[in-house]
């Protein structure tokens, strides 16, 4: 008879409608560990359709190993399901010798043929049946008698059965242990039938960590104190799944479960033995709570499980447990795992070997996407052991920089040095090299001296020419590192030529060394360089190449993305796109951090420097010039970020109809940048010296830099428009718009001389037909964003407080900010903004702002 089902059973739909299918073929096969529900499942669906049917029900045991005892049970099964009719021709018992058997199946097969309908027969308990006889004995009744007979298969092993044929065939249905794990709403079903509630939270944790494992649940929710359900749970798994296992495999599986992944090498490495691969399969086959972790060589055990057996080891073999740590960190450290071997090497108590990991394995970690963790792991070495030997110094650095802790850097750094002393030359050339890399990236760049990190980054690939692998196991992160390194120093340096190829050089390096946060910087510098030479498309293409892979590794916080960010952000406002550039700086000064590079500070600054001139906002601008310029005071040595700040002190003074300035910085000096170029020529002009401005302009008007060369070409529209030479003016400024166009660079036709520019562009578009809104083209975009002079739109009257919300339409305020100028709530503001779109009869706030011009509004 069918078991009797426990109280508080939930009926799965999903799975009696896999059963409902499965028992339409030949065989249905329920194959998981204990505690999975395998069943309670059979028993629960053969109740509610014994009225569609005979279901014959036998509990297999070890007693049914004998053929008599089988098939005489089986028969009364069949009897007992009612599947026999009364007077029908049928074998009252098993064969009792060897000999009876071939007359038997034979009479067991004419039976069977002969009944008016299929019967489902659930054979449970499958894994005790070995005897060669009855496993031939059912595989025959699956082949031959499979028109009448349907099996539903229980067992907590693959059996010894010819299920491959019935796949081949597609006479099998298998339901595995995934598809018996109770998903959340099952989950809270089973929990609802208990009377009991809980948190959703509480509950998805709880499933989470049972991963869906029957058994565990109903433990789980059965418990009256919930502190105490993982040891319920766990001494159930250990006695149900160890208890008549053999001592070698108890021995194994404890030895094993000290970490969170197993393969067959390891395995050996830990517990001394050779057969750690076959042994793990076995487990595997047998459902031992034992999986595969992908489709690789290495393994899992159920955390349930790995737990219960830790707790084991650690009361059973506490002598034996700092060894067996041992053992596999150094095994993860010949593997190249140095997370791994760094964790167990800590877990051994050895301090020693911890601080050689991380000497040899820990600077890629520290700057890979497992930093996090890896800090967590290097927390847990005592204070007091970080100052005994240099490569625990290595260690103490490590973590005040990620502390944030920079001053006690220097100091840890000598430190380290001065514990080398004494030591064997190995041993000084590998940490010395670590502190090396450590002082170039967290010193020297950081504090942003790029002479000096140009010259020991050179120093450093000298002396990783002269390395093996053997001496170095990081020696491509170090390399792709160091390469990144010196890339950052020429780019901060003005040498852009060599910047390029040390930051390509750097970018294949890291991937090769699948170092993915070296790879991102180095593409993060690349769009800085191709910014700085007014090449927008490259430098956003850069940009969007960084941020893929830092989103990819979950890394979009970090500070190697931050140059990207700020990239976007400068790409952003020579596009005249004020809201997206703020975007842009902001995701930028988050993924610098509290301590970011002093160059990147610098960068950020000069990009809220002309956010706010380009506001118009020249005295507020120079406030902010003055405060950084104090900030960035020594050590900062960075000549492209000097040009920087002179260039934005140049911008602000024209802005401030003061050129003078500009004319004794700039004049007379033959290393000038296209953009300094366009500055002074701006000088020029607004001195009235147009042969001097032309002069200059000459050269950057075909030159690489786009920027500057649309800068130049408005310049020399502007100057042929003085002189009165319409056709000149036309033919220049037709020339900005096409240098314009691919990049859609707007900030130029903005800041040089708006009005006029707006008059030519007014002009040149009736010349190319183009009157009328705002196409998709930058001209079109320039006489709709610049106020034209042309009649004002009707417009529906704006209310008092939409009037006020209208004048910060035009700045690039959230409705939050506008909100808290106005002191009114932020949803009120949205309010207004709908409305405002609605009465101007816009689609978006620059499309309000345009119209709200025209019509004199703003």
């Amino acid at each position: 008879m069918p078991p009797r089902l426990p109280a508080g059973l939930i009926w799965r739909p999903r799975l009696a409608a896999a059963v409902d299918t499965g028992v339409q073929r030949a065989a249905t096969l329920l194959c998981a560990g204990p505690g999975w529900g395998k069943t309670a499942l059979a028993a629960s669906w053969a109740v509610a359709r014994s009225l569609s049917g005979p279901v014959a029900w036998l509990t297999l045991d070890a007693q049914h190993n004998d053929p008599y005892a089988f098939w005489s049970d089986l028969i009364l099964a069949l009897r007992t399901a009612g599947a026999i009719p009364p007077g029908r021709s049928f074998p009252d018992r098993g064969p009792t010798s060897v000999a009876q058997e071939p007359a038997f199946r034979r009479a067991f097969a004419a039976g069977v043929t002969g009944l008016s309908a299929p019967v489902v027969v659930v054979l449970d308990g499958l894994h005790e049946v070995t005897d060669r006889r009855v496993v031939s004995g059912i595989s025959g009744m699956l082949q031959h008698l499979s028109e009448r007979l349907r099996f539903v298969l229980i067992s907590r092993r693959a059996p010894a059965l010819p299920v491959h044929r019935l796949r081949v065939t597609g006479d099998l249905t298998e339901i595995r242990q995934a598809d018996l794990a109770f998903r959340l709403d099952e989950a809270a079903d089973l929990l609802g039938v208990r009377g009991r509630t809980m948190a959703p939270g509480t509950l998805a944790e709880i499933v989470r960590r049972m991963e869906g494992w029957a058994a565990g649940l109903r433990l789980a929710f059965d418990t009256p104190d919930p502190a105490g359900a993982d040891e319920i749970v766990e001494d159930y798994l250990i006695r149900e799944v160890m208890s008549e296992r053999p001592a070698d495999i108890r021995r194994f599986v404890m030895q094993t479960s000290i970490t969170d992944r197993i393969c067959g090498d390891l395995a050996d490495a830990v517990t001394g033995g050779s057969r750690g691969h076959e042994t793990l399969e076995s487990l595997t086959r047998e459902n031992m709570f034992v999986e595969r972790s992908g489709a690789g060589r290495w393994f899992r055990y159920h955390p349930l499980f790995r737990s219960a057996l830790r707790r084991r080891v650690a009361r059973q073999l506490p002598d034996a447990l700092p060894e067996l740590h041992l053992a596999a960190a150094r095994w993860y450290e010949r593997d190249g795992n140095g997370l791994s071997a760094l964790t167990h090497a800590i877990e051994a108590g050895n301090w020693d070997l911890a601080g050689r990991i991380v000497v040899r394995r820990g600077l890629p970690l520290f700057g890979s996407a497992d930093r996090q963790e890896f800090t967590d792991v290097l927390r847990r070495i005592p204070p007091a052991r970080l100052t005994e030997t240099a490569e625990l110094a290595v260690c103490a650095i490590l973590l005040a920089y990620a502390r944030g802790d920079l001053a006690a850097v220097p100091h840890r750094l000598a430190l380290a040095r001065a514990l080398l002393v004494n030591r064997d030359e190995a041993a000084r050339s590998e940490v010395s090299m670590a502190l090396a890399l450590l002082e170039a990236s967290v010193v020297t760049r950081w504090h942003g001296d790029m002479p000096r990190l140009a010259r020991s980054s050179t120093d450093l690939l000298g002396d990783l020419a002269r390395l093996s692998w053997d001496q170095a196991p990081s020696l491509l992160q170090y390399r792709a590192m160091t390469l990144n390194n010196k890339g950052a120093a020429l780019l901060w340096s003005d040498r852009f030529d060599r910047a390029d190829r040390y930051l390509w050089a750097a970018v294949t390096a890291a991937r090769t060394a699948r170092s993915p946060i070296f790879e991102i910087n180095s593409l993060a510098l690349l769009a800085q360089l191709a910014v700085q030479q007014g090449a927008l498309r490259e430098a956003a293409e850069h940009a969007a190449a960084a941020d893929g892979i830092a989103c990819r590794i979950d890394a979009r916080g970090r500070i190697a993305v931050a140059p990207a960010y700020l990239a976007q952000a400068m790409i952003e406002s020579e596009r005249g796109r004020e809201p997206e550039a703020e975007d842009a700086l902001r995701h930028g000064l988050h993924a610098m951090g509290a301590i970011p590079e002093a160059a990147l500070s610098i960068v950020a600054g000069l990009i809220r420097v002309r956010l706010t001139l380009d506001r118009g906002e020249a005295a507020s601008a120079r406030a902010m010039l003055t405060q950084l310029r104090t900030e960035a005071g020594p050590p900062l040595a960075a000549p492209l970020l000097d040009r920087l700040l002179d260039l934005a002190g140049a911008e602000i003074r024209l802005a401030l109809g003061d050129p003078e300035p500009v004319l004794v910085r700039y004049g007379g000096r033959p290393d000038l940048s296209a953009a300094e170029q366009v500055c002074l020529a701006r000088a020029h002009l607004a001195g009235g010296d147009l042969p001097a401005a032309e002069r200059l302009l000459e050269s950057v008007r075909h030159g690489s830099d786009r920027v500057s060369a649309v800068g130049a070409w408005i310049l020399t529209a502007l100057a042929a428009d003085t002189q009165g030479r319409s056709s000149a003016a036309s033919e220049a400024l037709s020339m900005a718009l096409a240098h314009a166009e691919p990049d859609r660079i707007r900030r130029p036709f903005r800041t040089y001389d708006a009005q006029r520019v707006l008059v030519l562009a007014e002009r040149q578009q009736w010349l190319t037909e183009l009157r009328g809104a705002a196409g998709d083209s930058v001209l079109g975009e320039i006489t709709a964003e610049i106020p034209v002079i042309a009649s004002a739109p009707a417009v529906e009257p704006l209310s008092e407080r939409e009037v006020d919300v209208l004048q910060f339409m035009p700045t690039v305020l959230t409705a939050a900010e506008i909100a808290k100028n106005l002191g009114i709530s932020v949803n009120t503001v949205k309010a207004h903004m709908r409305s405002i779109y609605r009465k101007l009869g816009a689609g978006r706030r620059r499309e309000a702002v345009v119209t709200a011009r025209q019509a004199g509004l703003i």
